[in-house]
């Protein structure tokens, strides 16, 4: 029994465990430091990144990042896809949501020289490098797929000294978003709005208006859209682990009806009363001649016995 109880203890223990891990999703952030950026592109700066990886490499899989700067590397044998100053900031926006931002709401920056590393593979770096753009075939790779690459990483958000600064390109970006109207996504016709308007640029508010305009955008996107869901990996996790807890007691059920019968069967061979004795054929033949023997001497005897009784009536009916 304490075998069994041990057992139970380990299951109820597996219960929370289990279901908490499966239910881990990297991809999102630690934090809401980084809902200016998730409200805005509808997912996290995680799961950009991760996503226009896999264009190349299906098989990539985002892990915890490398808090020491760079985050990642871009080691991918077809290394269009990360071989980008695009590729490095969207790591740098990820290393914030994953560790957080600190209490003055600051995010991570990095050194110079911190994106020509990202770059380097074995020794070497990545080819074919562009800066500020992606080549024409994963261009059209990410507007197929829908991905969708703030503006800013195409004509602002770089430092050629391999440096970044997250609190300087956040607040880039969301200046961009309230000028834009949120309209922030204009390299693929699937990611860009259909804004009607009397004139083909977009009007520009005084400067006096501009940091109260930029200021009541951010809060109200912040406020008003912020994703109150659970993610999708987030319940796919949860949905597993229910599955594999669920699995593990129908074992553990299965364990106690195949154990418990099997140990009454051992306890009542203990208790059995010993098998029958089964004679042979020459035991058995010695058996019946003794009977016979006795029957034959009985007999004699209530012969014998008889014939006395006999011969003393004679002997009195002579004498009378």
């Amino acid at each position: 029994m304490d075998a069994i109880s041990c057992f139970l203890k380990i299951l109820f223990g597996l219960s929370f465990v289990v279901p908490y891990l499966l239910a881990q999703d990297i991809t999102q952030c630690s934090d809401s430091g980084s809902d200016w950026y998730t409200s805005v592109v509808g997912e996290t700066p995680c799961r950009t990144y991760e996503r226009l990886r896999q264009i190349c490499n299906s098989d990539y899989t985002l892990g915890a990042l490398n808090p020491n700067t760079p985050p990642d590397t871009c080691d991918d044998q077809v290394a269009e896809c990360c071989c980008n100053s695009i590729a490095f900031g969207l790591s740098m926006l990820c290393l914030t949501c994953q560790q957080g931002v600190d209490s003055s709401g600051n995010g991570i920056n990095a050194p110079s020289g911190t994106y020509q590393r990202y770059l380097t593979r074995k020794s070497k770096l990545c080819t074919p490098n562009t800066n500020q753009s992606f080549t024409v075939d994963i261009q059209a790779a990410v507007c197929n797929n829908d991905l969708k690459i703030h503006d800013d990483f195409y004509n602002a958000v770089f430092w050629s000294s391999g440096a970044w600064f997250y609190t300087w390109s956040r607040e880039r970006m969301e200046l961009t978003n309230a000028e834009d109207g949120n309209n922030s996504f204009t390299h693929c016709a699937s990611t860009t709005l259909n804004v009607t308007s009397s004139t083909s640029q977009p009007q520009r508010m005084p400067s006096t208006v501009d940091s109260t305009a930029t200021s009541t955008s951010v809060l109200s996107t912040s406020a008003g859209t912020r994703e109150s869901s659970i993610s999708t990996g987030a319940i796919a996790g949860i949905v597993t682990g229910c599955i594999a807890f669920t699995g593990a007691i129908m074992a553990f059920l299965l364990w106690l009806l195949w154990y418990h019968p099997r140990q009454a069967a051992v306890k009542d061979s203990g208790t059995s009363p010993p098998p029958f004795l089964i004679r042979s054929v020459s035991d058995d033949a010695s058996f019946r001649y003794e009977n016979s023997l006795y029957s034959a001497m009985s007999e004699s005897s209530e012969g014998k016995s008889q014939g006395e009784k006999g011969e003393r009536a004679l002997s009195s009916l002579y004498a009378g």
